[in-house]
């Protein structure tokens, strides 16, 4: 059973900030409603690459499945206004399930003043594939971290983009 998971990014940067939002998941394509053997997944909390200051060089500012920051290039992370987070989802599916988890493409965030940046969708914990061992209605949680490339060029503004996620039962 294959399900692709939608994520919308809402990412805004103002010289100093630099937050995303993540959306929703889509339902099974290929179950029956109340398919006992389906898998659900629930989005509990958005990737946000936190509050930073964009150098002349640019860079990049990872946030690992764990939530640990960092930077690199001349960009310089701030601990203030917006916290970094990873991505958490929550995997519903029958118990002893073998799940692996896809990562779409790099996505290409386009910004409301011109400009782009990166999106590249990090490693999970736990990594895939992975088991599950609750019973529904319990849920198995998965961390996924990102990494954002920002140009020397980008101007403030707000980033938008969209990335996808396949969690696959076998």
């Amino acid at each position: 059973m294959k399900k692709r998971l939608s994520i919308s990014k809402l990412i805004i940067v103002m010289l100093t900030l630099f937050l995303s939002k993540v959306t929703y998941a889509q339902d099974p394509t290929d179950s029956l409603p109340g398919d006992p053997g389906a898998i659900y997944t629930y989005i509990i909390q958005s990737l946000q690459f936190g509050t930073f200051v964009k150098g002349a060089t640019g860079g990049t500012i990872t946030v690992a499945n764990n939530g640990a920051r960092s930077a690199t290039g001349s960009i310089v992370l701030l601990n203030q206004g917006v916290s970094s987070y990873q991505t958490i989802i929550d995997v519903e599916a029958p118990p002893y399930s073998l799940i692996s988890i896809t990562n779409g493409p790099d996505v290409i965030l386009t910004g409301s003043n011109g400009g782009t940046a990166t999106l590249e969708i990090g490693d999970s914990d736990p990594g895939s594939p992975f088991n599950t061992y609750i019973p529904p209605p319990g849920r198995t949680p998965v961390s996924i971290g990102g990494k954002l490339t920002i140009p020397p060029g980008a101007p403030p503004g707000i980033y938008t983009g969209t990335f996808y996620v396949t969690f696959n039962q076998e």
